[in-house]
């Protein structure tokens, strides 16, 4: 039975690797390579597939969007450690993050739209945990 159990572990965790943010209409897949495990004082891809109700994505040329990157959690008044820029990927929202110690680091996506887009003004969060070697990941709280 124990065996039967960490094989049905095993075979779950990589669909939580990836974690869904959403605010109003607006939600988002993120995942962070390497494995969803951030490496400390290395160059880490960050991925967003952004879309609105209905499965359509949206894309930069639709929106205002910034990345913020907090150390520990993102607290009103606190400027962000980075606001690295954001790409368009086919349908996705690239960036590339390097976190600079241990620890965990809140990201959010925020963003409102450009005139003709129709989803509303959103502001995704999510936390990730960088360690030395990539063995960190992706709280699941949110």
């Amino acid at each position: 039975m124990k065996t039967f159990l960490i094989s049905v572990l095993l075979m779950i965790s990589p669909a939580l690797a990836h974690e869904l943010a959403r605010d109003g209409n607006v939600g988002a897949l993120m995942h962070i390579e390497p494995d969803d495990a951030p490496a400390v004082g290395k160059p880490n891809g960050v991925y967003f597939e952004l879309n609105q109700k209905g499965g359509r994505p949206i894309a930069l040329s639709q929106c205002s969007c910034t990345l913020s990157v907090y150390a520990g959690s993102a607290k009103a008044g606190v400027k962000p450690l980075l606001t690295p820029k954001l790409v368009q990927a086919k349908n996705e929202l690239t960036s590339t993050l390097t976190f600079t110690k241990p620890g965990a680091y809140t990201l959010v996506l925020a963003g409102s739209p450009k005139p003709g887009a129709t989803f509303s003004t959103f502001k995704l969060v999510w936390t990730v945990r960088a360690d030395v070697g990539g063995s960190g990941g992706m709280d699941m709280g949110h």
